[in-house]
């Protein structure tokens, strides 16, 4: 009965692992990705509002990664996701309804969704693989 349980602690420790391993990478590029898609807005002189949403989207990104590396609890990271989300879904606003498409596109947003969709599958799904 000990080696059972054991085993079932061991493989627990290691499912742990696996999985704040996939949100770390996910976290990491999000982080990325976001940093890189605010400097090419800022680069190509975009609104002022527009821009100031993706800094303030590549700052939570960014405080979100480092939540995520500190070790902290899916529980804990929930309000620095919740931030991330709310800065993401403003930008696919302004996607959405403006002449931006392109530009949006062509500094990086697709970049921006695909890590942020990787992250909020490894947060909120993480048994989805």
């Amino acid at each position: 009965m000990k080696v059972l349980t054991a085993c079932l602690l061991a493989l627990g420790v290691l499912a742990g692992c696996a999985t704040t391993g996939g949100l770390s990478t996910a976290a990491n590029r999000l982080d990325d990705s976001s940093q890189r898609f605010y400097e090419q807005l800022r680069a190509e002189r975009v609104a002022s509002q527009t821009e100031r949403d993706a800094a303030m989207l590549a700052d939570a990104a960014r405080d979100f990664h480092r939540a995520v590396n500190e070790g902290r609890s899916r529980d804990n990271l929930r309000p620095s996701f919740d931030r991330v989300a709310e800065r993401y879904h403003n930008l696919r606003i302004q996607l959405d309804n403006r002449e931006y498409s392109d530009r949006f596109q062509r500094a990086g947003f697709d970049r921006v969704t695909q890590a942020y969709l990787d992250v909020d599958r490894a947060l909120n799904h993480p048994d989805s693989r």
